[in-house]
């Protein structure tokens, strides 16, 4: 009776590993952008960023966000970040970032300061303070991706590589708005890449070497980013012109 009960186990067994289906390799992530890219649609992501020394890490900026889509492109952003060095150490404040096109309006911040009487927003070439140690990687525009993917490792949930800040600027609209100040175009940034099943972005985790900036000998920059709520009706306009101040001159 032991042995027909064991066999039965044993050929049961077998027919679920027969009938399970194998794990799936994620769908083609550059195919699964390029599909979220519909007019009006959009997705929302949160950063954070942690300076990293000899000594341990301390925690930097977190920011929160939403791209709006147009066909095949991001058409606009909202970031607002939130610095978390302690008040009076640092020329850092929250600000916040609104980018229509090829537009960027920045508010709080170091840009309350010298605005004209009623203004409350600023016109930018760039993303603003925010921009300068925030995530420099952007797998959601498929330039970027593509670029991305082109060299990269696979790894159980995704892909990992290497990519540099010159390269990043030759493919990246959103690196050459919000490119970290002071860096060398050598830099390179180690990046891995989790993906859905589906094969959009779920979260990048990027790194690089802070040499380049003055002061900052020994810092590595590290950005933690999170995509949530892809496909999501997502709108956003540029602030009241009636509240935006011209580009400074500096």
């Amino acid at each position: 009776m032991r042995t027909l009960i064991t066999g039965v186990v044993l050929a049961s067994a077998a027919a679920l590993a027969v009938a399970a289906p194998a794990q799936a390799a994620p769908k083609d992530p550059l195919a699964a952008v390029k599909k979220q890219l519909v007019a009006g649609k959009g997705v929302s992501f949160t950063d954070t960023t942690t300076l990293v020394r000899e000594d341990g890490s301390e925690p930097f900026m977190k920011r929160k966000g939403r791209f709006m889509f147009g066909k095949g492109k991001i058409a606009a952003a909202d970031l607002a970040a939130t610095y978390q060095v302690k008040e009076g150490e640092s020329v850092f404040k929250n600000d916040r970032t609104i980018i229509v096109g090829k537009t960027a309006y920045v508010s709080g911040g170091i840009y309350r300061e010298n605005l004209p009487k009623g203004k409350t927003w600023r016109k930018s070439d760039h993303t603003g303070s925010s921009s300068w140690f925030s995530q420099p990687i952007n797998p959601v525009e498929p330039a970027t991706l593509k670029k991305l993917l082109a060299k990269a490792e696979r790894t159980s949930n995704g892909y990992q590589g290497t990519i540099t800040f010159d390269q990043l600027k030759k493919v990246s609209p959103w690196f050459r708005m919000s490119v970290p100040l002071y860096m060398e175009p050598k830099t390179e940034v180690d990046w891995r890449l989790t993906v859905s099943r589906s094969g959009v972005p779920q979260r990048l985790v990027s790194s690089y070497d802070a040499e380049g900036l003055i002061g900052w000998q020994g810092v590595t920059v590290k950005n933690d980013t999170t995509y949530r709520g892809w496909g999501a009706k997502v709108t956003i306009k540029a602030p009241p012109a009636g509240k935006v101040a011209p580009k400074s001159k500096d």
